[in-house]
């Protein structure tokens, strides 16, 4: 199987088609690594999206702050603003199709969570000592995780050794002997200084791991940003990619 892996789409609708189109052939199924809404202004267009695809998503934090399962005051202001916007914004179907989503999911090769398994929700995995924690709890070949809006991969192997790998457009992972923990990166909002839309393709025939990027209008989105009264922060940081 061929799997096209999105996390963090923040409500970016163009993003996530630019991805579906750069990425179309290319894959049999969709993994969602949760934060379907948050920041931008397309929620209820991305949820639906989602919902008619052949996808399988969990939520993130900003999904569950936006359906009144998370407390808003976790957030910053900025965010806290986006999410209330968001909540008054949010359609049944798309209140339906997010309140539906599990936080972790496993299956025979992998396990998806949007943050970390010691908590999905909010915990995060950023560093060897994280992932570690994470590995232990691990229970499958392979961890697809989001949150933090970074590209990262981490391997363990038979010794328990873990191992942070740098990034290639192309990684081999061995998923007979090694376990990996893998992120993909932001869909809809990147914070590694490249704006364009971060994706992932996950080959689990033949072991392979692929990262992508792809431009989309920003300019766009920023405008519709602003039409909604958005924060001007998030509209700026949209196209720094920060």
């Amino acid at each position: 199987m061929r799997y096209l892996v999105i996390s963090d789409i923040h409500a970016n609708l163009p993003a996530l088609k630019a991805v579906l189109g750069d990425a179309a052939g290319d894959w049999d199924r969709i993994l969602c690594l949760g934060d379907i809404v948050g920041y931008g202004p397309f929620p209820n267009e991305c949820a639906e999206e989602l919902s008619r695809l052949p996808a399988t998503a969990v939520p993130g934090n900003h999904d569950w702050a936006s359906i009144g399962r998370f407390d808003l005051d976790y957030f910053n202001i900025h965010a806290r603003a986006a999410l209330i916007w968001t909540r008054e914004q949010l359609n049944s179907d798309s209140r339906e199709y997010l309140s539906r989503l599990k936080p972790l999911v496993q299956e025979d090769t992998f396990t998806l969570f949007h943050g970390a398994l010691t908590d999905p929700i909010t915990h995060y995995i950023l560093d060897s000592l994280d992932a570690e924690e994470n590995f232990s709890l691990l229970k499958t070949p392979l961890g697809l995780f989001g949150h933090s809006h970074l590209r990262f991969y981490f391997s363990r192997g038979p010794g328990a050794q873990v191992v942070r790998h740098s990034l290639r457009e192309r990684n081999d992972l061995d998923l007979l002997h090694r376990q990996s923990l893998l992120n993909p990166g932001s869909t809809g909002q990147p914070r590694e200084g490249d704006p364009r839309a971060a994706y992932g393709i996950l080959d689990t025939d033949k072991g392979l791991w692929f990262l992508r990027r792809v431009e989309y209008d920003i300019p766009a989105v920023q405008k519709r940003m602003r039409e909604c009264n958005l924060p001007d922060y998030l509209v700026r940081r949209l196209a720094e990619g920060r």
